[in-house]
């Protein structure tokens, strides 16, 4: 109460004197805070119920006054006075000893407002920054801290100054043994000479000592007191520190970058986060609800009730997805430097050491959960730094040509490769799925490493041969003859409905087009087609998406140092003397040949990963996968040749099958929805049906990719 009438009595007086000077009324202040100290006798009265917090802010309202009121960006009187007598400084010695309870509080708001609402730039003065930088050492050591809130915000304010100003970083990068005096690059000094301070403040307050920590070790301080704030409890203040770390990790300046790197647990705290959050995840969560979940970071959770509703672990997933996200924007927005380092630490420290051996654990369950996560975590990514790393986690860097008899040069990726063809259809699901999301991410590393490294010698291609007077053939024999398929009559017309133009230029070379799309067309043949039964389509049908499709391939892979035409790379060296497509490959065209004998929704993965690989533009890949006359060397298997025999196997099947267009079309219907399920059949024969409606749409889907690349191709001569 005491306090109150005092101050109204200044006030009142203040309103009745005569105009003082301001710098007067500023010393008037400041001597009424230090004589609080010398007259108080109760070292436990709250600074609120005393008149620090008044002068405090007469103090601040004097210094912006000042400022609006010069020309020129000069230096006030009161501003003067308060750089020579080192007022800072006291005051940071007043905050960090608390005294009075609540004094803290009230230091951090008046350096808050100071710099955040003086025009000029006062960081660059010693007897600013070092004050602040000291204070911003208080900041963060208290976990759950009365002063969290005024903390956040004075780091908040620094930040913001150096956003606008990043050279000023360098000022909060001293090592402990530097000189108070610093020198902006101009050559300006930029220390101040010292007048003889109050003598209140002289005897009373001392700066504490700076204790050495090693001569060439930067202290960056601000970094470390953001970091302590993101373990916060009050998700607000967390978010808040989360925002200034952002700032800091992106300034322009490669010492402030090195430094965060190497002096600061920046990244080990970013990836020991991701670490814990995962550790909370139940271990048996369904893939389908993992894809389901959308989290960004800094947005709020969930109410309980909708948690409720919904599956066990959700929250912890979007706590874990959230923090992702987060690391995620730091690696994609930060300095090169850092962005790189906190990928690397990312992989070192919770992919390899905590997601790897999820993978590789003996439980089903735990694996289908696993593998889910990371696909959901991989399709979440956009940072090329933090893409690559996971890249290289699960694929390894090996470019060199494959051996069919060798594991590979990376465990995790031949484990992986082989878990596609895993006795548990749900495992070879998920782990389908995981190289989809992978093919789909602009990395070079990935289809360098699953395909290209193998095609690139193109030893599967046997060139023509004139032998035997005159004839041509290849060292394969009878397999260029096999592979030509003529035009049939049924060929649809060349046109580019769907495609987004209104006609195909009139020079197209309509015969080669018609080949390449009549090649997929023609492998079903008419007693296995149902498609045209029901009311759909024929390949046009899929036009549209294939452009469209192929479009995104392109732009995806727009930036690699892919060949334009399909020769063998001239840095190749490949010592094998027969041609092996790879491990990847020679899985998936397993998957493939087996078809008849796989469940609908195993199937739909394979040629969904198939479909995507042959949207690449890549020369090699492309000619290897879609072009049916192409002459092979000797044993040799292409996507054309593996659906001949699919449909070879399928038409001795279906022989012994009676009504099997009836029942197909009936499984069809069902499929589409469109009728009840059919008479309880056996798994054999159920797999048997839905897999030949897999295999026509496959063909046509692979036609109208066909038909894009070819007139890419003839567009492009």
């Amino acid at each position: 109460m005491f306090h109150k009438l005092r101050s109204f009595i200044h006030e009142a007086v203040e309103a009745l004197a005569p105009d003082v000077p301001p710098q007067e009324t500023f010393v008037f202040h400041w001597k009424a805070i230090t004589n609080y100290f010398i007259e108080a006798t109760d070292e436990k009265v709250p600074v609120q119920c005393t008149n620090i917090p008044y002068h405090l802010e007469q103090m601040r309202d004097i210094l912006r006054h000042e400022e609006d009121d010069q020309s020129g960006g000069t230096t006030g009187p009161c501003l003067e006075y308060l750089l020579q007598h080192k007022i800072l400084d006291t005051l940071h010695t007043l905050g960090r000893a608390d005294c009075p309870p609540g004094m803290k509080q009230q230091v951090l708001l008046f350096f808050a407002n100071l710099l955040g609402k003086m025009k000029q730039p006062l960081l660059p003065h010693v007897n600013v920054y070092r004050p602040v930088h000291r204070l911003i050492r208080l900041c963060g050591e208290v976990k759950a801290a009365p002063s969290e809130n005024e903390e956040i915000q004075f780091l908040c304010v620094v930040c913001a100054r150096l956003r606008q100003d990043p050279y000023l970083v360098n000022f909060f990068l001293e090592t402990n043994s530097a000189r108070t005096s610093r020198v902006l690059p101009s050559g300006e000094d930029l220390s101040l000479g010292t007048s003889p301070t109050d003598s209140h403040v002289a005897e009373d307050f001392h700066p504490p000592p700076v204790k050495a920590q090693g001569r060439d070790k930067p202290d960056y301080t601000l970094v470390n007191s953001l970091l302590n704030l993101t373990k916060s409890e009050d998700s607000r203040i967390a978010v808040k520190a989360c925002e200034g770390l952002m700032l800091c990790a992106s300034l322009p300046e490669d010492h402030a970058a090195t430094v965060i790197i190497l002096y600061t647990p920046f990244c080990e705290v970013m990836a020991d986060r991701l670490k814990v959050l995962f550790d909370h995840l139940p271990k048996n969560m369904e893939p389908l609800d993992i894809s389901a979940v959308a989290a960004k970071w800094g947005l709020d959770h969930q109410s309980d009730n909708e948690d409720v509703l919904s599956f066990p672990g959700k929250r912890q997933l979007i706590s874990f997805l959230s923090w992702l996200d987060y690391v995620d924007q730091l690696s994609k927005e930060a300095h090169k430097l850092v962005g790189k380092a906190l990928a690397v630490g990312v992989r070192e420290r919770f992919l390899q050491t905590v997601i790897e051996p999820d993978l590789i654990q003996q439980s089903e369950l735990g694996i289908i959960s696993t593998t889910a996560i990371l696909r959901r975590c991989l399709k979440a990514v956009t940072s090329p730094h933090l893409l690559q790393e996971m890249c290289i986690f699960l694929l390894g860097e090996g470019t060199s040509p494959e051996i069919p008899t060798s594991t590979g040069d990376h465990k995790l990726r031949h484990t992986l490769i082989q878990r596609c063809d895993h006795l548990s259809d749900e495992v070879s699901i998920e782990t389908l799925k995981l190289f989809e999301v992978l093919l789909d991410k602009p990395c070079e590393i990935v289809l360098n490493n699953l395909v290209l490294r193998n095609l690139r010698s193109r030893k599967y291609f046997c060139a023509p041969a004139v032998i035997n007077g005159g004839t041509s053939t290849t060292s394969n024999g009878p397999v260029a003859e096999n592979l030509a398929v003529p035009p049939s009559p049924s060929t649809p017309p060349l046109t580019p409905d769907g495609l987004g133009s209104p006609q195909i230029v009139e020079d197209i070379d309509r015969d080669e087009v018609e080949q390449v799309v009549n090649s997929f067309i023609s492998l079903v043949p008419d007693e296995i087609k149902t498609s045209a039964l029901t009311g759909d389509s024929g390949y046009d049908t899929y036009l549209k998406d294939a452009h469209r499709q192929c479009s995104q391939r392109s732009l995806q892979t727009s930036c690699f140092d892919w060949p334009v035409t399909s020769v063998p790379a001239p840095d190749v060296e490949d010592s094998r003397e027969a041609f092996y497509e790879g491990a990847f490959l020679n899985m998936l065209f397993k998957k493939l040949q087996r078809l008849l004998d796989q469940p609908y929704e195993v199937n739909l993965q394979v040629t969904s990963v198939i479909a995507l690989l042959s949207q690449f533009r890549h020369p090699q890949l492309q000619e290897y996968l879609l072009t049916a006359t192409l002459p092979l060397s000797p044993g040799c298997r292409t996507l054309h040749l593996t659906l001949q025999n699919v449909i070879q196997d399928l038409k001795g099947r279906i022989q012994r099958l009676p009504n099997f267009q009836r029942n197909v079309i009936a499984v069809r219907r069902q499929l589409m929805g469109m009728a009840m399920l059919p008479e309880t059949k056996s798994l054999s024969e159920s797999n048997l049906l839905e897999a030949a409606i897999v295999l026509e749409e496959f063909c046509k889907e692979v036609a109208a990719i066909a038909f894009v690349k070819a007139t890419e191709r003839v567009q492009g001569r």
